[in-house]
């Protein structure tokens, strides 16, 4: 039985990274833009007037989506990209014990 609680416990403590890869790493503003920054370095241009950031040209009430550059969060995205039976149990089991997870340090909740 051990087996198999260590497989959830690896799958739950993946999905936890995923969470923390998403969560928002910094807020920018400036020149008529609000640039969301995330923890697997993609980011969300919100134009509120025509402008630019970093060759990436937008008009007004325009919204962009960079693509995160992270390799271990786009791994585990496309790892867990469909909806399986042990991502949902991963899911679950992440819900339940409330497990967190920052990969840039050594400890865990």
């Amino acid at each position: 039985m051990g087996q198999y609680t260590d497989k959830i416990n690896a799958i739950a403590e993946d999905f936890a990274t995923i969470d923390y890869y998403e969560k928002l790493s910094a807020l920018e503003a400036r020149d008529g833009m609000m640039i969301i920054h995330y923890y697997h370095g993609g980011k969300k241009i919100e134009f509120n007037r025509d402008s630019e950031y970093e060759g990436t040209v937008g008009k007004a009430g325009e919204v962009i989506e960079l693509p995160p550059i992270d390799k271990d969060y786009i791994t585990l995205k496309e790892k867990y990209q469909s909806e399986t039976w042990g991502a949902q149990l991963g899911k679950w089991w992440k819900k339940i014990t409330g497990k967190t997870h920052n990969p840039n340090s050594n400890f865990s909740s």
